[in-house]
């Protein structure tokens, strides 16, 4: 189980700095053009188009790592005042809640990403497909599925692995 939790950490990490590269690039693309419209009085044509299509994939390709590495947002008040037992049971409904929840992302995700492919949907600017990045999107959400259930079967037996964001593996 640690083996494969390891590989599956290193994927949706890939897959998060990917994000976070792209995050960078919608940065200097929406600097560059401040710049050129206080320099020319003109836009560079395209930035939306490309901005647009690549924050679809900054938000989606975060998603696994945080949930592997578990980084959600949690409460627990309720947990405080229950034993061990209670909050373990919890923990546990928590962690299946959000997997079905990303479940239904994922179906809904999938269903827009047709609804795009069918109506052969292109940006404005750049006449650029718009499906390709929806499905790429609907990838990373089918990721987090069986990540987060993944984590709730570590939830079942045992709790969470905290180890894999401080240690270095060997």
């Amino acid at each position: 189980m640690r083996t494969f939790e390891r590989y599956f950490l290193a994927i949706s990490r890939v897959a998060a700095t990917l994000g976070v590269l792209f995050l960078l690039l919608v940065a200097t693309l929406s600097v560059a053009d401040i710049l050129v419209r206080e320099i020319s009085g003109r836009p560079i044509r395209g930035v939306h188009d490309i901005a647009e299509m690549l924050t679809i994939i900054i938000i989606a390709s975060s998603f696994p790592a945080g949930l592997m590495e578990r980084r959600q947002i949690k409460v627990t008040i309720h947990g405080a005042f229950l034993p061990a037992t209670g909050n373990r049971v919890l923990e546990v409904f928590g962690a299946f809640m959000t997997a079905l929840m990303f479940l239904a992302i994922a179906y809904y995700i999938t269903l827009h990403a047709q609804r795009v492919t069918d109506r052969e949907e292109f940006t404005m600017v750049l006449n650029l497909p718009i499906a390709p990045w929806w499905w790429i999107a609907t990838g990373c959400f089918w990721i987090c599925v069986p990540a987060q259930f993944f984590v709730t079967i570590s939830e079942i037996f045992g709790g969470p692995d905290t180890t894999h964001s401080t240690e270095s593996e060997a």
